[in-house]
């Protein structure tokens, strides 16, 4: 599994932030991978808040807590070329009880996942 990074923020961030947004991303995909070795497709899978929290469009949040940072990930799943994708739209560091993230979150929802991964930087790669 590939990760990719549409904001470029990322690059700047602290190691335990990137690295709590690995691990996080780590643990969504093995999630994701379970329900694909049962037959489930990622477009099939249905009341898992873990995994799908919010829709914005064709993108989903994605709640972690890792290196003591809680993170917020706006996600989409993509099979390209029989490779898995996790693409990162965008993320926030969650350091109040306040759900601004949404709003902001929702400037995807009629954004093209495709046209987002073109213009992504790869990551990391994950094996299973």
């Amino acid at each position: 599994m590939d990760i990719y990074m549409y904001k470029k923020d990322y690059f700047k961030e602290s190691s335990n932030v990137k690295k709590a947004l690995l691990q996080a991303v780590d643990c969504l995909y093995k999630r994701i991978n379970a329900y694909e070795l049962q037959g489930i497709a990622f477009n099939k899978i249905y009341n898992d808040d873990y995994i799908k929290y919010d829709k914005h469009g064709q993108f989903y949040t994605f709640k972690a807590q890792k290196e003591n940072i809680q993170l917020r990930i706006l996600y989409t799943y993509m099979i390209i070329d029989g490779n898995p994708i996790v693409l990162i739209a965008d993320y926030i560091i969650k350091k109040k009880n306040k759900k601004d993230y949404i709003n902001r979150f929702d400037t995807v929802n009629n954004a093209n996942p495709v046209d987002m991964f073109e213009k992504s930087k790869f990551v990391n790669s994950i094996s299973v």
